[in-house]
């Protein structure tokens, strides 16, 4: 008899309690043992490696000067079918039409249906209100870009319009895939843009083995003879942080 895991829960908290060498199926015993002086609540769970998904996506690199939106690609780890998209913000203007009748002040925006427009803040005017300095006061948030030279609205004229380059953002995960092993490499299709993926169990009821099990203060919940193949996860969940987690009993199946 051989002890693999032996640790504590954490409350309200799925713990990961064992993982299966790729490559073997192996039977196991569990116990948990309510180690404190109020009733614990115990679920356990048992999902394969298809359950680990990408959780999170982080851009550390916007990269600058974008007029597209890039393509993002995200690979290896051992998953497949993650998929993402960049979100834009702008990092320059240029003024190309300077427009009538504006005012120093006025700030302009750049607008695209259903999405956080850009603004640009007039400096300096002359004489017909045709802007003649400006700056970006604030990038926006876009899942589609403005036309380019883009119109602006907003203030006392009409007729500017501004080249603008933009940043990624930020990503937005559209399928967060299966399968992985590992964090998977997060790619642009254009830029210095870049971004790091995370990955954990996404553990969903289909996962239950033991369901809500009420332990008294001493209280085990013992099972044997459980079988996970290569790359299963054991997990606990309870609703304190006193039950004590021990696999024991570890047998290797070919």
């Amino acid at each position: 008899m051989s002890i693999l895991a032996n640790q504590m829960s954490a409350a309200d908290t799925a713990v990961e309690v064992l993982t299966i060498p790729t490559g073997r199926r192996t039977t196991f015993n569990i116990n948990a043992v309510n180690t404190g002086s109020d009733i614990a609540t115990v679920t356990l769970y048992a999902a394969s490696r298809e359950a680990v998904r990408v959780t999170g996506l982080a851009v550390t690199n916007g990269g600058s000067n974008y007029v597209v939106i890039p393509d993002v690609t995200i690979d290896g780890g051992g998953g497949t079918g993650a998929t993402a998209t960049a979100r834009m913000t702008a990092d320059s203007m240029t003024l190309v039409d300077a427009g009538t009748g504006y005012s120093v002040g006025d700030a302009l925006s750049v607008d695209v249906a259903d999405q956080t427009a850009a603004v640009i803040t007039v400096t300096d005017v002359d004489g017909a209100g045709a802007i003649q300095a400006a700056e970006l006061t604030s990038g926006g948030d876009y899942t589609g870009l403005p036309d380019s030279p883009a119109p602006v609205t907003g203030g006392s004229g009409s007729g500017a319009t501004f080249l603008l380059t933009f940043a990624v953002l930020s990503l937005t995960l559209t399928d967060p895939g299966t399968g992985f092993s590992e964090a998977p490499t997060v790619t642009f299709s254009g830029g210095a843009a870049a971004a790091t993926a995370t990955i954990d169990i996404v553990l969903e009821p289909k996962h239950i083995f033991e369901h809500a099990v009420a332990l008294n203060p001493g209280g085990i919940l013992y099972r044997t003879a459980l079988i996970l193949g290569p790359g299963d996860r054991l997990y606990a969940l309870a609703d304190t942080d006193t039950v004590a987690l021990t696999a024991w009993g570890i047998s290797a199946l070919i």
